[in-house]
């Protein structure tokens, strides 16, 4: 009899446990449902002291912890959750999902790692892959990020910017300078141009009149030679006698 009794309490204390973690799970996806996820969150956790050890909750888990963004926390459930997932898909998902809680912390060199790993299992995931790319470009971003807050921090890397500018600064100075002069002398060149050109108008009328005048003075000189000439044949004595 006692045997029997303790047999129904037990049977009774595992259902109304067995009851307790359904109502529990029952709440932690309510709250995920309406938003709140850290409520969720902490409905998952008080489920896996109760759940039987063959139901796997870790992707749900993993689910609300990574939508309230504890992203370690995420990472942290879906390893706990890795040696679960019997098939190649359930291992591809996995691996893809603790590449995106890395890549949210900005672990970008685990974020590669996980998601390589994931491809081994899936190498036909595009969204995969696109992540992958991601973390790659992000790391080389921020790699570039930090080599020039060190050079920044760094005194002799700012001295030696210092002096590029400054020579920078030089060059630029001279190039205007030398572009000044060079306007200056092609300035100077069209004024003395124009001043030749100037002189050479003036003086064609004075050439013109000098050329006028002579001619005058030819004119006048042969009028004046003709006129000589006429005169004296008029006064040489004719020949003969006048009888």
């Amino acid at each position: 009899m006692k045997l029997i009794l303790f047999i129904l309490i037990a049977f009774a204390a595992n259902n109304a446990i067995s009851q307790n973690w359904r109502d529990t799970l029952d709440m932690a996806r309510k709250a995920y449902k309406k938003g709140d996820y850290s409520k969720a969150l902490d409905y998952y956790e008080k489920i896996q002291k109760t759940k039987p050890e063959s139901v796997d909750l870790s992707d749900e888990m993993g689910q609300s912890a990574y939508k309230a963004r504890e992203f370690e926390r995420a990472e942290k459930i879906y390893q706990q959750g890795n040696s679960g997932k019997k098939t190649e898909k359930d291992r591809a998902k996995n691996y893809h999902n603790i590449g995106n809680s890395r890549l949210k912390s900005k672990n970008y060199d685990g974020a590669i790692e996980a998601y390589k790993e994931a491809l081994k299992n899936n190498p036909k995931s595009e969204k995969t892959r696109y992540n992958l790319s991601e973390a790659i470009r992000k790391k080389e971003e921020k790699k570039k990020k930090d080599q020039q807050n060190q050079d920044q921090n760094d005194p002799q890397n700012q001295n030696q910017q210092q002096n590029q500018q400054q020579n920078q600064n030089q060059q630029q100075q001279q190039q205007k300078n030398q572009n000044q002069n060079q306007q200056q002398q092609k300035n100077q060149n069209q004024s003395g141009n124009d001043k030749k050109q100037d002189d050479s108008k003036s003086r064609l009328p004075n050439n013109a009149a000098e050329k006028m005048l002579d001619d005058l003075m030819k004119k006048e000189a042969e009028t004046k030679r003709r006129m000589s000439g006429g005169s004296s044949g008029k006064s040489e004595p004719k020949s003969g006698k006048d009888w």
